[in-house]
C-alpha cells in the first residue's frame, strides 16, 4: 500500500540513477585529465617516460621479472648519463623538471588561490574575475610572470601588494613593472646572483674605453653593468661600508686605458686625508686631500677649463668630443657632504657650493664629469642632488633615503636600498634621469692588489701639465 511503512523503506532504498550519472562523470573526467597528464609528462620528458614505458610494455608482454629488469638497467642507463655528461643530463632532465614544476606548482596551479587571497580579484555579476596569467618564464633567481591586470586595476595597485606576493609566491622578493596599458611584469625573485663579490676584470693596457659605455661590474640579470660617464654627471649614495668606494674605483679602473693614452684625466678630491685614493695617486692630474685652499684650487682649475671650452667650442658642437688635446676631465668626489654641509669656514663653503652648482649645471656638453659620493643624502646635505643624471644608491639606512636619491617612484618598482645586506657591499640600483625603473647591480671588488696593478699598467706615458694651464695654452 502507499501509506505503508514499508514501501517508503523499499522507495527510498532504490537507487538514484542521477547520483550515479554524476559519480560515473566525475570518474570519467578524472580519468580522462590523467591520461592527458600522462601523456602530456610523456612528452615533455621523454627521456624518462620512453624508459617507463618500454619497461611496462616488456613487463606485460614478456613477464614481470624482465619488465624488472628493464627498468634497473633504464635506471641505470640514466644514472651513468648524470656522472658522465651531468650538462647535457641537467638540460634534457634536471631543468625540465624543476620548469615544470615551478611553473604549475607554484605559479600556474596557485594563481587563481594567490590573487584572491591578496586582494587582487574582483567581482562583477556574482563571478568572481581573476587577471590572466599570460606567460611564465622559469630563470636561475628570478621567474617573469606577464599579467593582464583587470579593468580598474592599476600598477600601484599591485606595488602595493608587493610584500604579500612574494610571500604567496615563495620569493625573496619582487619587482612589478608596467610593459603596456593593462598589462604587468611581475619578476619573482628566488634567489640573488649578486651575493658573490666580482672580481675587477684586466683589461688590456692598448684598448680604447668607450667613455659613454664603461663596464664598472654586473646587472641582476648577468649582463655587464656599463655607466655612461661622457655628458653625465653621477651620484653615488649609501651608508658606511655600503661600497662606494667599490662603485668609484670601478669608474676609474674602467676609465683608466683613457687615461694612459691621455684623452681622460682625473681630478680626485679625497676629504679623508687621501685614506681612500692615494694609494693611486699616479693616476690622477691632481688629488686633494683637504677641505681647504688644495680642494678650492682643484675646483677652481676645473671650472676655468670649462669655461675656456664653452667659448672655443659655442656654435661648433652641442656635444664635446674628448681627444688627446681635449680630454674628458672626471672630477671625483668622496664624501661630497663635507664640501657642502660640514666646511667650518663658511665663506669657503659658499664658493665650494658656488663651483660645484657652476660644474654640475654647464659641464656636461664641455666634456667634464663630475663623480660624487655621499652617505647622507638629504636636501641639507646635498642640496645640489638632483643636478646628477645619473644616481646610484648603495645600501642605506632609513627609506626615505631612497626617495631622496632614486625618487618615490623609484623604491615603489623595487628598489629597496633599505633592505640591501650589511654583507654585500656595492650592490645597488641604479637610476638615469627619464627613466624611473631602477636597475639592480654590483660592482667590482678592487683590491689594494688590483689598485697597484691599475698603476702599473695605466699610469700616463708622460706628465700632464695642470688642466688649466694646458688650456689656457690650447686657447
Amino acid at each position: 500500500m502507499p501509506g505503508h511503512p514499508r514501501a517508503h523503506r523499499s522507495n527510498r532504498s532504490l537507487p538514484n540513477h542521477s547520483d550515479s550519472d554524476d559519480i560515473a562523470l566525475r570518474a570519467a573526467t578524472a580519468l580522462g585529465k590523467a591520461t592527458a597528464a600522462l601523456v602530456w609528462a610523456s612528452v615533455l620528458f621523454p627521456m624518462i617516460s620512453i624508459p617507463a614505458i618500454t619497461s611496462v610494455w616488456m613487463a606485460v608482454t614478456c613477464g614481470p621479472l624482465v619488465g624488472l629488469l628493464a627498468a634497473i638497467w633504464s635506471a641505470l642507463a640514466l644514472f651513468s648519463w648524470f656522472l658522465l655528461s651531468p650538462q647535457t643530463f641537467r638540460q634534457w632532465v634536471t631543468v625540465r623538471l624543476r620548469v615544470q614544476w615551478r611553473t604549475w606548482g607554484i605559479y600556474r596551479g596557485r594563481w587563481a588561490t594567490v590573487c584572491t587571497l591578496c586582494g587582487l580579484t574582483a567581482g562583477l555579476d556574482g563571478h568572481v574575475m581573476v587577471p590572466i596569467l599570460r606567460s611564465v618564464t622559469i630563470g636561475v633567481t628570478s621567474d617573469v610572470l606577464e599579467v593582464r591586470i583587470l579593468t580598474g586595476q592599476s600598477l600601484a595597485d599591485w606595488q602595493s601588494r608587493g610584500d604579500a606576493l612574494a610571500e604567496a609566491l615563495s620569493a625573496q622578493r619582487v619587482t612589478i613593472r608596467s610593459t603596456r596599458p593593462g598589462s604587468i611584469r611581475i619578476t619573482a625573485h628566488h634567489g640573488d646572483p649578486l651575493t658573490t663579490p666580482i672580481q675587477l676584470p684586466r683589461p688590456a693596457r692598448g684598448t680604447t674605453p668607450d667613455l659613454s659605455r664603461l663596464w664598472v661590474g654586473l646587472t641582476e640579470a648577468g649582463e655587464r653593468w656599463r655607466l655612461p660617464l661622457l655628458g653625465q654627471h653621477i651620484l653615488v649614495a649609501g651608508a658606511t661600508g655600503s661600497g662606494k668606494g667599490s662603485v668609484l674605483w670601478s669608474i676609474i679602473a674602467a676609465v683608466g686605458p683613457a687615461v694612459r693614452a691621455g684623452c681622460a684625466r682625473l681630478v680626485v678630491v679625497d676629504p679623508k686625508g687621501g685614506m681612500e685614493f692615494g694609494r693611486g695617486q699616479v693616476l690622477f692630474t691632481s688629488l686633494a686631500h683637504d677641505n681647504g685652499e688644495q680642494t678650492l684650487a682643484a675646483l677652481r682649475a676645473v671650472v676655468a677649463v670649462m669655461q675656456k671650452r664653452a667659448q672655443r667650442l659655442r656654435g661648433k658642437t652641442r656635444l664635446h668630443t674628448p681627444s688627446v688635446s681635449a680630454p674628458l676631465i672626471v672630477l671625483i668626489i668622496d664624501e661630497i657632504a663635507s664640501l657642502t654641509a660640514y666646511l667650518g669656514d663658511r665663506r669657503t663653503r659658499a664658493e665650494v657650493e658656488q663651483l660645484l652648482g657652476l660644474l654640475l649645471s654647464q659641464g656636461r656638453a664641455v666634456g667634464i664629469s663630475v663623480v660624487a659620493a655621499v652617505q647622507d643624502p638629504s636636501k641639507d646635505v646635498l642640496p645640489i642632488r638632483q643636478l646628477f643624471s645619473i644616481r646610484v644608491g648603495l645600501r642605506m639606512s632609513e627609506a626615505t633615503q631612497t626617495a631622496m636619491v632614486l625618487g618615490a617612484a623609484a623604491r615603489e618598482a623595487g628598489a629597496l636600498c633599505d633592505g640591501i645586506s650589511t654583507g654585500t657591499p656595492g650592490v645597488g640600483y641604479v637610476c638615469t634621469d627619464g627613466n624611473a625603473e631602477p636597475l639592480r647591480v654590483r660592482a667590482f671588488h678592487v683590491t689594494d692588489s688590483a689598485i697597484d696593478d691599475l698603476v702599473a699598467r695605466f699610469a700616463p706615458t708622460r706628465a700632464h701639465p695642470r688642466t688649466a694651464e694646458t688650456e689656457g695654452r690650447q686657447s
